[in-house]
């Protein structure tokens, strides 16, 4: 059987590397996280990211991963198999699409975090366990509007 791949976790920090928020779908130690995060800063830290929406992506072990800042933020998203650079970059840029929609600007630390369970749905609407699940802008906005606590 081929491995289709899989997304193995998604993280949103500030420019300066305080993670905001994190989903981690694979099972991995709290010494490979940090190694994850660690990857993530060096190669955002590496790059000039005063360009909203820019795309960079990077090689991590057998995986890679792509990166995308907005605003005071960078959005990350690390997967193997199908799942490529230009499949995690249109992966990013429909997750912060959604979110400029539903926070109605583009999503900042503040922001995302007074709005925090908008995030939250977001990310889940798009990504079910590492699996890919939709990328229909106005798909994902339905979909959390069920679900939404703010409403």
């Amino acid at each position: 059987m081929m491995d289709i791949g899989r997304l193995h976790c998604f993280v949103v920090a500030t420019k300066g590397g305080d993670v905001l928020y994190e989903r981690f779908w694979d099972r991995f130690t709290e010494l490979e996280k940090a190694e994850i995060r660690a990857a993530f800063s060096t190669a955002s830290g590496n790059v000039r990211l005063q360009y909203d929406d820019q795309d960079f992506i990077a090689p991590y072990k057998t995986a890679r991963f792509a990166f995308i800042p907005s605003a005071d933020t960078v959005f990350y998203l690390m997967g193997s198999g199908e799942y490529d650079e230009l499949g995690l970059v249109e992966i990013l840029r429909v997750i912060i699409s959604v979110l400029k929609d539903v926070l109605g600007k583009a999503p900042s630390a503040a922001l995302l975090l007074d709005k925090y369970a908008r995030l939250c749905l977001v990310v889940d609407e798009v990504i079910n366990e590492g699996l890919l699940e939709a990328v229909d802008k106005e798909a994902i906005k339905k979909g959390i509007k069920g679900k939404a606590p703010w409403e």
